[in-house]
């Protein structure tokens, strides 16, 4: 691609300029940016004196590319950083510097970094006794780790938005004007969140929260620190900065005066990020700090009838008067809104429809399948549909925890059966099912009949009983081939239950290497159960390092209690590697937040249950609300219905504009009578399709 007179102005500018670079997705702002950092490389800057700044580490894979390829010509690698990530460096440097003065009772000791898997075990450690002993959150009927979760994103707004952790409650009560037992759910979140505080004081545990906030407190405001950060970073691109908190533009805010040049890129009508704190304002407040403002409108991704199409769009979602337009029959023809009496008939027609689209020449990987949610029964129609036309699929889903995977679980079974000092007996349905999963070819029938007589032994050691004890009429109805393979697992974990345990990740390692990822095994050339073992490992990896070490587990009691805590739904969560790891040729399934937060173009899109309230209004979070903890919400004001439908509205018309900007070609959207629950489809977005269609079909009569 080359760079346009307008880019080129700002990838050759001063060395020494400053430059706010502001447009919608699609403009080559990131191009520009990247093509920006070879030049200073090129004309002999050190790369690690330049900070490449991201709100999300996810979003710097275009600069990482960039610097691995050929062509980067640095002597020195520049730094790739989040405002987090930042921190984290900092605390890990200056440790000694600041420990005694913030409190720690053992500043002598290291920090541990906590997980966000790690945090929660915490969390549950220290709040499931004021639960089940003293009624701590009575009225919430959520799950524990949802509970523990909008407790944790107390913690993280009020740090990234530079204010007291103590100051929760009194934020959410000043803004709730609903029933009055609410306020008792507010004070418990909060006695909560300083609980856990406290105890990360008192063991060196320092969660997200609080590097973010010993970073602000401590360090920057630390002038030999202040001083040694600004003699390090003299050149800084900072992309995507819409998307990034409060604290981090503060942190520019302050270094910006120090730098020999900056580029600042910001993308207009984003802040996807708002429910984790981003601040698309305190961003647009950074302009007014550099020298030259530049304006990209020219989309390099989004077609003119696409463009007039979002105009139209958006102006409907505003309640605006829908402007006349000559182009009606292209609108036609690069957009539709298709109807479908029931889910699993649109499941169909969207297969067969990308079917034609691949035989016409669009590869699968510029395909994408929307959705504002996409569960287990969607994703499963989806892709088995696509599987029907050999057409590969793959799948993001953020809110998709690890333990759903049938892998995680056959692999948790598999090493309680190692492990018999666990006390932990799996079930016939659990062994059948880890069975199913580890032996190829393995049928469910079969699978259960080899649990079924294999867990026929009693004693107190579970050892699972020999292929050779079945009953002849039972192993031929098996097969011996099934058999043999049974034997050789059972026979590996004979072994190692005989000899000392090891720490659980090892055993996992060894158990993958040795057994399933060999021929005639389950994992054996599956690159998503590998995927998955490795994110297992890593998981207990980090979980060992910092609860094992604290609590001082011994190996057989760390497993145990990691086993226990995926079963209850604490651990186990999701892991960012699966983000950047998208198969070239595979359509893409996921939820529309998403594919924006990849901030990837597509030649097609597909929009699913276009009529359904999920494209805008928030999940239910009765112990928070991400704009009431916000530095731009005013204290003391009443959070509305009229605030929450301006939000849903706002909240829409960035999604469904962000969406379309990264859309080349067409977008296909598809409704039903009801969703997969049952409800009618008749939410905003659909409402206001049909105004955009009925004024372009009524234009030529």
């Amino acid at each position: 691609m080359d760079l346009s007179p307008h880019q080129l102005d700002i990838v050759e500018s001063d060395l020494k300029s400053s430059i706010f670079l502001s447009g919608p997705a699609g403009t080559g702002k990131t191009f520009t940016g990247v093509s920006r950092l070879h030049y200073l490389v090129n004309n002999g800057i050190p790369g690690n004196t330049i900070l490449l700044l991201f709100p999300q580490r996810t979003l710097s894979s275009i600069y990482q590319d960039a610097i691995n390829s050929t062509a980067f010509q640095g002597g020195s690698l520049p730094i790739i950083a989040t405002f987090g990530g930042l921190s984290r460096r900092a605390i890990e440097l200056y440790w000694p510097l600041i420990a005694a003065d913030s409190g720690f009772s053992n500043p002598d000791k290291p920090p541990v970094f906590l997980t966000l898997e790690s945090t929660l075990f915490f969390m549950s450690e220290l709040i499931d006794p004021l639960i089940e002993d003293k009624g701590y959150f009575s009225s919430v009927t959520i799950q524990r780790n949802r509970l523990f979760s909008q407790i944790l994103d107390n913690l993280n707004k009020a740090a990234v938005n530079g204010f007291p952790h103590t100051d929760i409650s009194d934020r959410l009560q000043s803004s709730w004007i609903g029933d009055p037992a609410q306020i008792s759910i507010f004070q418990d979140a909060q006695s909560a969140a300083n609980l856990f505080r406290e105890y990360c004081y008192q063991h060196n545990l320092l969660d997200y929260s609080l590097q973010v906030e010993l970073f602000v407190k401590h360090l920057s405001s630390n002038t030999l620190i202040k001083d040694q950060i600004r003699k390090q970073y003299k050149h800084l691109i900072y992309d995507n900065l819409e998307e990034d908190v409060p604290v981090s533009h503060d942190f520019i805010r302050d270094l910006l005066p120090f730098l020999e040049s900056a580029l600042l890129i910001y993308d207009c009508d984003a802040g996807y990020r708002s429910f984790l704190g981003a601040s698309p304002s305190g961003g647009q407040k950074l302009s007014s700090l550099v020298s030259t403002h530049v304006d990209f409108t020219d989309s390099y991704t989004m077609s003119p009838v696409l463009k007039h199409f979002n105009s139209l769009l958006v102006s409907s979602l505003k309640g605006r008067e829908l402007l006349k337009g000559d182009l009606k029959q292209e609108i036609l023809n690069q957009v539709s809104v298709n109807f479908h009496p029931y889910y699993p008939q649109m499941i169909g027609w969207v297969a067969q429809q990308i079917k034609i689209l691949i035989e016409n020449g669009t590869s699968p990987h510029d395909i994408i399948v929307l959705a504002p949610f996409l569960n287990d029964s969607l994703r499963f129609l989806l892709s088995d549909e696509l599987a029907k036309h050999q057409i590969s699929s793959t799948s993001h889903r953020p809110s998709r925890a690890l333990r759903d995977e049938p892998a995680t679980h056959c692999l948790l079974t598999l090493a309680a059966l190692a492990h018999p000092d666990w006390s932990i007996r799996p079930s016939i349905h659990e062994l059948s099912h880890a069975l199913m999963q580890t032996i190829q070819d393995l049928d469910l029938t079969r699978s259960n009949l080899l649990a079924k007589y294999a867990l026929q032994n009693t004693t107190k050691h579970l050892y699972l009983i020999d292929f050779s004890n079945y009953p002849s009429e039972i192993q031929s109805r098996i097969t011996f081939m099934i058999g043999n393979r049974y034997q050789d697992l059972i026979d590996w974990i004979r072994d190692y239950s005989n000899s000392p345990p090891q720490p659980l990740d090892h055993y996992l390692i060894r158990l993958f290497g040795e057994v399933l990822s060999q021929p005639g095994y389950g994992f054996h050339n599956d690159f998503n159960k590998g995927q998955i073992t490795e994110k297992i490992i890593e998981s207990i990896h980090n979980f060992r390092l910092s609860a094992g070490d604290v609590l001082k587990l011994n190996n057989a009691e760390m497993g145990s209690k990691y086993y226990r805590m995926v079963k209850t739904g604490i651990l186990a969560n999701q892991y960012p590697k699966s983000w950047t790891r998208r198969p070239k040729d595979a359509v893409y399934l996921t939820p529309a937040y998403t594919f924006l937060l990849s901030n990837t173009p597509s030649d097609y899109q597909f929009w699913l249950d276009v009529g359904s309230r999920g494209w805008y209004e928030r999940i239910f979070q009765p112990l928070t609300n991400p704009h009431v903890l916000h530095r731009d919400w005013e204290t003391g004001l009443p959070w509305r219905d009229t605030e929450e439908v301006a939000y849903n509205l706002q909240n829409l018309g960035r999604l469904s504009s962000g969406l379309i900007h990264r859309c080349r070609k067409g977008i296909i959207f598809c409704l039903t009578n009801t969703d997969e629950r049952g409800f009618e489809q008749k939410g905003l977005l659909i409402q206001s399709l049909n105004k955009v269609f009925n004024r372009v079909r009524s234009e030529d009569q």
